[in-house]
């Protein structure tokens, strides 16, 4: 894949081009992740799509140097300066863990765009307290810049929560890893609130589905412990003859080449709907 650079204000966007096919497939990363993950896709789906993976803000190539905010109508602008032709096109969304809030996100505000969508352990199928807290109130945001300057206090709530059987012991490593490490931290932080924006309406979502007919297909790992299964399930709750959920036997790292024919098949089986 083939990488090039567009301007969005004062930041400067990252992404991979690949593939030569007359479909469009726009793909969406995790968090603390970056295009390049989805390179191995090329050899797979080359022929049918012309692929576009993005680097997010704080994340791979991309250059941010704006405020901590990357408004949804930023993502919009950007898909219009990446893909030739944008506007006569519909394209397709293979979104994971992270990028799925922002392609949900995408699913509410244009979903006459879309042709299809693919999501692999996608965030944003269910509004999580400490995240709303921490992005979406101003007195949660100052308590989480914070924490992430002085985290002794959380990590002890954490473990205290842990012994309490309030929260699992996946859960507690999950969080160990980023506030024990500062670099991690910072990430959290920056990237957290400036992703903050891209919050779905779950049930606007559903209905532009239905409304657009738009194939949806969402995979989950029987042992992630973050992104569950039961999530996907009440998306597709009233909307079974568009909404598709398969449950692998894996964790939350779904995006490995060892998944690359469950994903073809998720992709293309949509398409040929």
């Amino acid at each position: 894949m083939q990488r090039f650079f567009t301007e969005y204000e004062q930041a400067t966007f990252s992404y991979l081009k690949g593939g030569s096919g007359k479909e469009v497939l726009v793909c969406l990363h995790g968090f603390g992740e970056e295009a390049a993950k989805f390179a191995f896709l090329e050899k797979h789906l080359g022929d049918a799509f012309t692929i576009y993976a993005l680097d997010f803000p704080w994340h791979g190539e991309t250059k941010w140097h704006k405020t901590l905010t990357f408004p949804t109508k930023g993502m919009m602008l950007l898909l219009e300066q990446m893909i030739d032709d944008y506007k006569n096109k519909k394209i397709h969304l293979l979104c994971y863990s992270m990028g799925g809030r922002v392609g949900l996100s995408l699913l509410e505000r244009i979903p006459q765009q879309i042709e299809t969508a693919t999501f692999l352990a996608p965030d944003g199928l269910k509004v999580n307290f400490w995240y709303w807290l921490a992005t979406q109130t101003g007195a949660g945001n100052s308590l989480f810049r914070f924490t992430m300057q002085y985290p002794q206090w959380f990590a002890w709530m954490v473990d205290v929560l842990k012994r309490a059987g309030w929260i699992n012991i996946s859960v507690a490593k999950f969080v160990h890893a980023y506030i024990d490490n500062k670099k991690m931290r910072d990430d959290l932080y920056r990237i957290w609130t400036t992703m903050r924006k891209f919050r779905p309406h779950l049930q606007q979502v559903k209905q532009q589905i239905i409304k657009h007919r738009i194939p949806v297909h969402l995979l989950f790992g029987e042992y992630d412990r973050v992104i569950l299964p039961a999530y996907g399930f009440r998306l597709q709750k009233g909307a079974e003859p568009f909404v598709r959920v398969t449950v692998l036997k894996s964790g939350h790292q779904l995006l490995k080449e060892k998944n690359a024919a469950i994903i073809v098949q998720a992709l293309t089986a949509a398409t040929l709907k």
